[in-house]
């Protein structure tokens, strides 16, 4: 069987710019093809248009070396790679044309041996669908002609490159052949365990993987929910409980973000309706909490606006979907900063270190540049995602004002000073209303 030495990558994105990237520094020679031509213009002058470690350097080293060419048009190769979007239609189904879109183009240049791998995330069946179109198109024979395997991404954004190279693979392949290629294709740069399976068990596994942390953290947030309920606080509930030998609970967030955990488990519901009410429920429970810290925050609003007299100044630290990223996309605490920048009740401002002045901007939203001015200047400070910088604030600036934790963020000062959240407390019962979780 050939080898593979070409490859083709369609969709330039979180995931496939990386990969196309990586594959050419490992010594494929590497097409990368987008239908945003804007985007495939910027990459090909060296600007990722993401934001990840490595990728600035490793993407200009490859196109110096021309080891990555970025076209038009798609180019034929030994090996196809998809990384398309695969987002929600309003009705929460699930949107495969970009990938069967990719498919009718792929077929046009589609030649004898070559291997198509889909790694977007994809609902069960798909990458069958995708194969009976190229075969179709092609006129070329499934499993004789051309092969056909789904090998889900595994990454987790901020450290892409690490994980393409030490994460496990799981391998769906439509056929023997189709197996044989692909291990050799990403032997070349995975380090992790390649494990191998048929199409439809990869494509749950990429979905089981991810619907399972929305399960695990809706259950954290029906925590944070009833601790709330009893005044007490919900992230040292779970860190006790957790000491247990087997308990492992998630903290409690203000909400799902992203686009893999807060999008997957709809695939399986889509597919399983009678089968995910454990699904249904936990996407529930995640969507509406963005919906009770923004009603928690609007209710002490009226109460600093009773005992003051005048409307405070409320920051919100944080609206990426997860720590130390610049991805908004899904977040929930843009969701929520976002409804209370329409409040005429507050003034409201946020802060994020990571998201730039465009962005805040093109999202109708105020900003503070510098932590200590955003943390000072505000009468209610609402920590959305624990960004690393938030772990440098000196413990005295948050005397006097209202906090909501939605992260988690004081018990690291807590596990710095055991008395820290009693001190703040108790000042802040003294000044404005107590601390909320």
């Amino acid at each position: 069987m050939k080898r593979i030495s070409s490859v083709s990558v369609v969709g330039l994105g979180y995931v496939g710019l990386p990969t196309a990237v990586l594959a050419a520094q490992c010594g494929y020679e590497v097409n990368g093809f987008d239908i945003d031509i804007n985007k495939a213009e910027k990459i090909k002058n060296g600007d990722p248009t993401i934001v990840e470690p490595e990728i600035f350097q490793r993407l200009n080293e490859v196109l110096l070396d021309e080891k990555l060419k970025i076209s038009s048009e798609l180019q034929s190769a030994d090996c196809f790679l998809i990384a398309v979007p695969t987002p929600l239609k309003n009705d929460k189904s699930s949107d495969m044309s970009a990938v069967y879109d990719a498919g009718e183009r792929i077929a046009k240049v589609l030649k004898q041996g070559n291997l198509v791998i889909l790694e977007s995330t994809v609902k069960v069946g798909t990458t069958m669908k995708l194969a009976k179109i190229l075969e179709k198109k092609s006129g070329l024979k499934l499993g004789v002609n051309f092969y056909v395997a789904y090998c889900p991404e595994r990454i987790l954004p901020g450290s892409t490159f690490k994980e393409l190279i030490e994460n496990d693979r799981v391998i769906g392949a439509t056929c023997l052949g189709a197996a044989e290629l692909v291990q050799d294709f990403y032997s070349k740069f995975v380090k992790g365990k390649l494990e191998f399976a048929d199409d439809k068990t990869a494509e749950m596994v990429k979905l089981v993987e991810n619907s399972s942390r929305d399960v695990q953290i809706a259950f954290a947030n029906q925590v944070a929910e009833m601790s709330k309920e009893i005044g007490i606080d919900p992230y040292n509930v779970i860190k006790i409980a957790n000491k247990h030998p087997r308990v492992n609970i998630l903290n409690p967030t203000c909400g799902v973000g992203g686009h893999c955990i807060a999008i997957d488990p709809w695939f399986l519901i889509e597919t399983f309706p009678q089968n995910s009410k454990l699904l249904q429920m936990s996407r529930s429970i995640n969507n509406e909490k963005p919906k009770t810290v923004i009603s928690d925050v609007l209710n002490e609003v009226e109460k600093f606006k009773t005992l003051n007299n005048k409307k405070p100044i409320v920051t919100a630290f944080g609206i990426t979907f997860k720590p130390d990223v610049d991805d908004v996309r899904e977040s929930p605490a843009l969701k929520i900063a976002s409804e209370l920048s329409k409040k005429d009740s507050l003034d409201f401002y946020v802060y994020d270190p990571f998201v730039d002045k465009k962005n805040i901007n093109d999202n109708n939203l105020q900003s503070f540049e510098k932590l200590n001015l955003a943390i000072r200047a505000s009468d209610i400070i609402l920590f959305l995602v624990k960004h690393t910088s938030f772990l440098q604030i000196k413990e005295k600036e948050f005397i006097g004002k209202q906090i909501f934790d939605t992260c988690g963020l004081l018990q690291h000062f807590a596990q710095k000073n055991k008395l820290f959240l009693q001190d703040i407390v108790k000042v802040s019962l003294e000044l404005k209303p107590t601390i909320n979780f």
